[in-house]
């Protein structure tokens, strides 16, 4: 049974690598030419827009403060809306470390000279990092 799956995660590979090939070779990369025109894209004008990052912190706090009230909160509301509300606080902290992990690794090397992809990189490893460390503990400790 164990090599039937095998060839089957083997033909699978196959076939996602000739999906590859055939999306690479069917472009015509070699006719490529970058433009110089600075065309912004939505998300981009919203991320380098002050207010937006305003609004998007209050509402990330007040949805965290409302998370915190209502876990604390303990016997007013129901089991399961409190143990949301405490889900909700843990996961919306945990993004909070991941991203400030990510974008103070990306700041730093920036600021040491690197460029972007580099940076980024070097952010990423960070993070992988964290997850090769995490999978390491569910291992010894399971």
């Amino acid at each position: 049974m164990a090599s039937t799956i095998y060839l089957v995660s083997a033909a699978l590979m196959v076939l996602l690598l000739l999906a590859v090939v055939g999306a690479v070779v069917g472009r015509n990369w070699k006719a490529y030419t970058p433009s110089l025109r600075n065309e912004q894209s939505v998300w981009s004008a919203l991320a380098g827009n002050e207010t937006v990052w305003t609004l998007v912190f209050l509402v990330a706090a007040l949805a965290v403060g409302g998370g915190a009230a209502l876990f604390v909160s303990g016997d007013a509301f129901s089991g399961s809306l409190v143990s949301a509300g405490g889900a909700a606080v843990g996961v919306a902290l945990a993004a909070a470390f991941l991203f400030y992990l990510f974008y103070g690794t990306y700041a730093a090397a920036k600021a040491r000279g690197y460029r972007r992809a580099a940076a980024v990189m070097a952010a990423s490893w960070v993070l992988g990092l964290l997850v090769v460390g995490a999978i390491t503990v569910n291992l010894l400790t399971g």
